[in-house]
Order: C-alpha cells, then sequence, then structure tokens
C-alpha cells in the first residue's frame, strides 16, 4: 500500500540542452548572497557507490559531459580555489580550451580564471605545473615562508591563520564575486564545517568503483552533524546525473 504522503517525481527525457544551458540554469539560480564572501560553488564528481577517486585521481570518474560542465563552469566564474592535495595529484596547469579563452577574453576577462589555493605549510609538489606556466594567475594562501621559487603569475599570500574563511575574505576583497572549489573532499569539507559552501553541482558517474579506499566528495568532521541540503535542478547527460544543491547552514567569513 503506497503511502499518500509521499510524491515523486519522473526523470524522463526531455528535449536535449547542451552544457552551456545547464550552466546558466545553475548560476541563474544563486543561494542568497552571504556578505564578505564570493558565492561559492562546490563541483565534485563521484561514482554510483559513492567514491571519489579512481586509483587515487578524480579524473577516472569523468565523462565528455561532466568534463563540458567543469570547463564550463571554469569559463563563468572569476575565480578556482582547489586543495593542494588535488593540485598535486591532478597536476594542475592551464584549465580551458582555447575557444573559452577567447570567450573570456571577449567578455573583457582574464584569459584563464585566477586560481586559488590554501596550503598552511605549502605542501605543494615544486615542480607543480600550475607554478612555473605563464598564463593562470594563482594565489597560495599559506602560514608557511616559501620554500622554493615560483613563476611570475604565482603571488604567494601569507596569513597568520590559512583559513578557508581567510582566503575567501581576501578573494572578495579582489572583486572575486562567484568562486568554483573544485576540491578535494578534505577542502570541500572545512568549507562545509565553517558554513562557507552554498551550493554543490554533483556530477554522479555511472561507475562502480568498488575497493578499500573510503574516500568520498567529503574527508573530515563537518560539525553539528549532518547539514541538510535542498535540490534545486537535476540534468542528465550520457549516463551521467548533475544534481544541484543549495547549502542551508552558511555564515560570513
Amino acid at each position: 500500500m503506497s503511502d499518500p504522503d509521499v510524491a515523486f517525481a519522473a526523470l524522463t527525457p526531455g528535449a536535449s540542452i547542451g552544457a552551456g544551458a545547464v550552466l546558466d540554469a545553475v548560476l541563474a539560480d544563486a543561494a542568497p548572497a552571504v556578505p564578505g564572501r564570493p558565492r561559492t560553488i562546490g563541483m565534485m564528481v563521484a561514482g554510483v557507490d559513492g567514491h571519489a577517486t579512481v586509483d587515487g585521481r578524480s579524473g577516472g570518474l569523468g565523462s565528455p559531459e561532466d568534463r563540458a560542465v567543469f570547463r564550463g563552469m571554469r569559463e563563468r566564474v572569476d575565480a578556482l580555489l582547489v586543495g593542494p592535495g588535488t593540485l598535486n595529484a591532478e597536476r594542475y596547469s592551464t584549465v580551458l580550451d582555447p575557444h573559452q579563452r577567447e570567450a573570456r577574453v571577449a567578455a573583457g576577462r582574464s584569459a584563464e580564471p585566477p586560481l586559488a589555493t590554501i596550503t598552511r605549510g605549502l605542501t605543494l609538489d615544486p615542480d607543480l605545473p600550475l607554478l612555473h606556466q605563464s598564463v593562470v594567475d594563482a594565489l597560495v594562501y599559506t602560514e608557511a615562508d616559501r620554500p622554493f621559487d615560483v613563476g611570475d603569475r604565482v603571488e604567494v599570500v601569507w596569513l597568520p591563520a590559512a583559513t578557508p574563511a581567510a582566503a575567501l575574505a581576501d578573494l572578495h576583497r579582489r572583486g572575486v564575486g562567484t568562486l568554483a572549489c573544485e576540491g578535494g573532499p578534505s577542502l570541500l569539507a572545512a568549507l562545509v564545517a565553517d558554513g562557507l559552501l552554498d551550493e554543490l553541482l554533483l556530477t554522479v558517474s555511472p561507475l562502480l568503483v568498488g575497493g578499500v579506499d573510503p574516500l568520498t566528495i567529503l574527508a573530515g568532521d563537518i560539525a553539528d552533524g549532518p547539514r541538510a541540503v535542498g535540490l534545486r535542478g537535476t540534468w542528465r547527460g550520457g549516463g551521467s546525473l548533475f544534481l544541484h544543491y543549495h547549502l542551508t547552514d552558511r555564515r560570513s567569513p
């Protein structure tokens, strides 16, 4: 016997739309602004069984549709935030394709979005491509002295406490209005714990990863128990599911 108080909506195929239309819908549906920091959107991918990596890297979970959404969001936001472990593992350098750089320049923006990271002990690999390229402006928030040379496009920002709140406040002062956080799971958990994550765009990849690695899209204590999220939009691309959520517990830095 069915429960009369529970209702479901079927996710049925409709008119096909591109990744750009999905992102336009996400960006148009902003969570209420929080003073003193950017609108912060988590961008993460996980397998059907919840695993966030394949052999230590998230790229193994990707698909053409997922890559189009990630790169399309990079084209549209003011800046990116990526944890040091993810930078080291994924070997970040430039993040956009040539036509996307051209679109940003035509709109009066930098060819690539600035990329920020928070690493209290400056644990970035010295040979990380991002630190030595000549295209992307990078901001490294840290409490440590710089132990190695970096390129001219890298600014090492020393903070007495290199916390996510302090980094987001500084990015806000630099004019960043919309920030995409691409993880990793430890950084995303820290943002959630501090009430600094406004939204989550989650890709559910059609893969069962298995294994003993327990890593999910959040790694670490988020404080005060599970956090509620509100589902705002769903899209299907290929075999992947794209879910847009608003977080309900959000704070100023």
